[in-house]
């Protein structure tokens, strides 16, 4: 239905229905209207006319007659018994504004949701259903105004659950603090089931994992198949590095569970492959992962964190070719890839030639180097960065340094670095890689001088050290 916006979301949200809240009418005359609805005659407005008339002086049935019809989105004539029972009371029967208002938020109207929920507050002050909805459909507009109201409530109606009632608010308004503030207040064995799931979810998005999965433990020993509560404990088990509980939390959601009460989702694969992962299970974590992304979904991030997964996982193994292809799909799903994403892919490459020797390591080394010379292209500010591994790539391509691949490299590096206004420490360890390699290959190439300024600058990098300052006094010699 796509009315179900305020109230019914809420309902739901709060463990009770639409119809829990119908009054007590007339059983034959209320089931009559159902039937009536679901025939839908032809002189339909005419018979609930006459249904008007016959339950004149009942408001209770009135009601109930009433919302039987906003169920089925039948919304002016639901007005008419209102309409009924309000003119019964002189305008004083709150369950006549409490359906009036649901009629507005079942029609996206909550500003009149709202002023009507104020009405019945008004003509029952001591009835918490209108209090409560009036929060739930105020929240969107004044989330502080709707937890006032509760406090009102809590004013008339001392033995009201009203601490739990207002972190469900907070929670749906994404005030998470503020929402664990409230059920914090809340005696423990008071905690219903959707108490506990959004106390820990709002412990979650605060990123306090210990006490998010302590709060749904509490709930899992009164349902321990409950899906969402181990969903939760599954995500808090990942977040703290507890991976075998993950994994037990993740069997119970996807083989204990009832699977008419669950839905699986990628998130949850997903989930299920960090745990696998975690638990250094690489090729379950894989097998998670493309369970995830064989699933539908419109989360484009969802699916760059699956391909960083499984690439991840092969890199674990070993498995570099199946590594760099799924990082490579990473790249082309993430919409937001910077600098750093591109740059492990050269990494990647990098960590596959260390276990390669001879033309297969220089092949993939140059596909290294071409990975930092797209990145300078598309990310100038990474310049540097991807000079200083262009040159490092380039010194094992050309190992005997015969070629001096990598010296045009480093020498624009130390231009830009020496450029700076102030050196820092990074600065300082890619110049030491500079003059290292421009001495070494001044030294191949016979040219004592050069090699000798380069060797004195390694000096100034690290003044203490004894073998360059050898180094430094050979090359003096050598100079002169």
């Amino acid at each position: 239905m796509k009315a179900i916006k305020y109230l019914v979301m809420s309902a739901l949200l709060m463990g009770f229905s639409t119809a829990a809240m119908a009054q007590d009418g007339t059983p034959a005359d209320v089931d009559a209207v159902k039937n009536l609805v679901k025939a839908k005659p032809a002189d339909y407005d005419k018979q609930i006319k006459n249904f008007v008339k016959a339950n004149k002086k009942n408001n209770e049935n009135l009601i109930a007659i009433g919302r039987v019809l906003m169920e089925a989105e039948d919304y002016d004539n639901a007005r008419q018994f209102c309409t009924q029972a309000l003119a019964n009371s002189k305008n004083t029967y709150a369950p006549a504004y409490v359906l009036l208002g649901d009629i507005a938020a079942m029609k996206e109207d909550g500003g009149e949701a709202a002023v009507n929920y104020e009405q019945a507050i008004y003509a029952d002050p001591k009835a918490p259903e209108a209090y409560r909805k009036y929060a739930t459909v105020y929240r969107k507009i004044d989330p502080e105004g709707a937890v006032q109201k509760l406090e009102d409530l809590r004013q008339q109606r001392p033995d009201y659950p009203v601490d739990a009632l207002i972190g469900h608010i907070n929670y749906l308004s994404l005030r998470y603090g503020k929402a664990n503030e409230a059920y914090s207040k809340v005696p423990a064995d008071q905690l219903k089931r959707m108490d506990f799931i959004e106390y820990a979810m709002s412990n979650y998005h605060g990123r306090q994992y210990d006490k998010a999965l302590e709060i749904v433990k509490a709930g899992l020993a009164k349902e321990p198949l409950n899906a969402t509560m181990n969903r939760i404990a599954m995500m808090c088990s990942n977040e703290l590095k507890a991976y075998p509980e993950a994994l037990q939390y993740a069997e119970t959601l996807f083989t204990k569970v009832d699977k008419d009460s669950v839905t699986i989702s990628d998130i949850d694969y997903h989930n299920y492959g960090k745990a696998y992962y975690g638990n250094n299970q690489f090729e379950e974590a894989i097998a998670k992962f493309k369970d995830a992304l064989a699933l539908p979904t419109e989360e484009k991030d969802l699916h760059a964190d699956l391909y960083k997964g499984i690439s991840d996982s092969y890199k674990s193994m070993k498995d570099f070719p199946s590594a760099i292809d799924a990082y490579k799909e990473f790249l082309g799903v993430k919409a937001d890839a910077d600098a750093t994403d591109y740059a492990g892919l050269g990494i990647l490459y990098n960590s596959y030639a260390r276990t390669l020797q001879g033309d297969e390591k220089v092949a993939v080394l140059t596909e290294a180097d071409q990975v930092y010379a797209n990145l300078i292209s598309k990310f100038p500010d990474a310049e540097e960065y991807a000079l200083w591994q262009r040159g490092r790539v380039n010194a094992q391509i050309d190992a005997d340094l015969s070629k001096g691949l990598a010296k045009p490299y480093f020498e624009r590096l130390g231009e830009l670095i020496n450029a700076h206004e102030t050196i820092d420490d990074t600065d300082k360890s890619r110049l030491f890689d500079v003059h290292s390699f421009l001495m070494r290959y001044y030294v191949k190439n016979k040219d004592n001088k050069a090699a000798l300024e380069n060797a004195r600058k390694l000096q100034e990098l690290q003044p203490e050290d004894a073998e360059i300052k050898k180094v430094v006094e050979a090359l003096e010699k050598a100079a002169n």
